[in-house]
């Protein structure tokens, strides 16, 4: 039943998502179960993770990430990338981020970091005079953005902040706070884009720059 329920709520994509599964599914315990379409299973702790950042929306004009560039993580959840994805799974997921409504401006991964799962889980936080956990990293698909017909990416996954948090802490506070966090556990190792499989990813943004991946109006 519990794993109907966490399919059900990780199944959403909606602006409050880290709100409403820590009401219905708290704790992370929708991390036992896999809830993702055609996903391999869950994450396991010791899983080599990737996120990758855009500019114009993540990265500043000096290449740095901007501050809210984590925002996702306390909201509907901050998509990753497993390793054991295969390149066509890359491939897939890489042209939904680089993707543009038509008129808008092409988008270029400028930022791809390397992190490990168990790093992101053992974050703790103090809530009600107790240390809980922060973060969960969910083995969540979602649909596809560019190729809106096709089957939603396996190894997509997100990281989803825990919104804890009492007076005389804000909404403001927590979320500047979850920012700095992740920005110290996932940004620390950088990978050039340029070596990430093989220059896949290069390739990619040369052909965003081209406007291959413009949506359909």
């Amino acid at each position: 039943m519990r794993c109907a329920e966490c399919r059900k709520w990780l199944g959403g994509t909606g602006r409050r998502l880290a709100r409403d599964l820590e009401e219905h599914c708290p704790a992370c315990e929708c991390e036992q179960h896999s809830v993702g379409d055609g996903s391999p299973g869950i994450v396991q702790n010791g899983e080599t993770l990737y996120r990758m950042f855009v500019d114009p929306v993540d990265v500043d004009s000096d290449g740095r990430l901007a501050r809210a560039a984590f925002s996702k993580a306390y909201e509907d959840g901050l998509s990753i990338l497993r390793e054991r994805a295969n390149d066509a799974e890359v491939e897939a997921l890489a042209i939904d981020i680089l993707s543009t409504k038509p008129g808008k401006p092409t988008k270029k991964v400028l930022a791809i970091f390397r992190f490990v799962c168990v790093s992101v889980r053992q974050e703790m936080i103090v809530y009600n005079n107790a240390c809980v956990r922060a973060f969960c990293v969910y083995d969540q698909t979602v649909p596809r953005i560019f190729e809106q017909g096709l089957a939603p990416v396996p190894t997509h996954g997100i990281v989803l902040a825990r919104r804890m948090y009492v007076p005389p802490v804000t909404a403001r506070q927590f979320e500047h706070d979850c920012n700095v966090t992740l920005h110290r556990l996932i940004a620390a190792e950088r990978i050039e884009v340029a070596d990430f499989r093989d220059g896949l990813i290069h390739r990619l943004n040369e052909r965003s720059a081209a406007g291959e991946f413009v949506r359909a109006a």
